[in-house]
């Protein structure tokens, strides 16, 4: 693979990319050496922390490369204070909780955090809306009223109240948002297609990596748009290239 420039390895940083349906140990560490030159940041959804656990988070680390927990968090604040220490001692670098379950538990995460014994604290993010959920679903079957990005927009000052880092939101719902909230806040964004590739087709809010960052976002959440392609390090570098130009 060729060298990056120096506007491409801050576009690499940007790329985090989900660790889902490996089934070994071994295909968990082939995935994570094959990536990391295009991908600086690896999710470690539910899937995952529950075949192999703690395992998981130590192989990425031993590759030098940075974790997102992405276990989102949602019970009762004495739970998620001790769930969100334990993930704290673990090392990683982000991990996060569903700003549906409230002030109180949000603040709870960041205290657990807080306590934990480790030097480098991790970034506490919460989930807003998931990318599945468009306006007819969380309308009709969630029953909450409104369109999304009024109510990703609440649950993000929420979230800013409670002294999370960011949230989790489509990058459709940046340019709603992001001047309500303050300049430190980070801006996860999952649903995000390759440039010349699509999403998966459970996700209904979408947009390409350059769309998003110039909205911004901070952190893509890229996978199947990598992971589905035929060479996985060209994708990756078409996204990197993607990223870069609007840098």
């Amino acid at each position: 693979m060729r060298e990056l420039s120096e506007k491409e390895e801050i576009a690499r940083k940007m790329i985090c990319l989900p660790l889902d349906g490996l089934k070994s140990m071994d295909e968990l560490k082939s995935r994570v050496k094959e990536l990391s030159p295009v991908v600086g940041l690896f999710k470690i959804g539910k899937e995952t922390f529950t075949r192999f656990g703690p395992a998981a988070v130590n192989l990425v680390q031993s590759h030098g490369s940075e974790v997102f927990l992405d276990l989102k968090y949602h019970d009762i604040p004495n739970t998620v204070e001790g769930a969100a220490k334990a993930a704290a001692e673990l090392g990683v670098e982000i991990l996060s909780v569903h700003a549906l379950g409230g002030l109180e538990m949000m603040k709870a995460a960041v205290a657990g955090v807080l306590k934990a014994d480790i030097r480098k604290k991790p970034k506490v993010i919460g989930v807003t809306i998931l990318t599945s959920i468009d306006k007819d679903i969380m309308n009709n079957q969630l029953n909450i009223p409104g369109s999304v990005d009024e109510q990703v927009l609440r649950l993000a000052k929420l979230a800013e109240e409670a002294g999370l880092s960011g949230i989790v939101c489509s990058g459709a719902d940046l340019l709603h948002i992001k001047s309500e909230l303050p300049g430190y806040f980070m801006f996860i964004t999952p649903g995000i297609k390759g440039p010349g590739t699509g999403a998966g087709e459970d996700q209904r809010r979408v947009m390409t990596p350059s769309n998003a960052v110039k909205d911004g976002s901070s952190i893509l959440v890229i996978g199947r748009a990598i992971t589905g392609a035929k060479n996985r390090i060209q994708a990756g570098l078409d996204v990197i290239e993607d990223i870069a130009k609007v840098l």
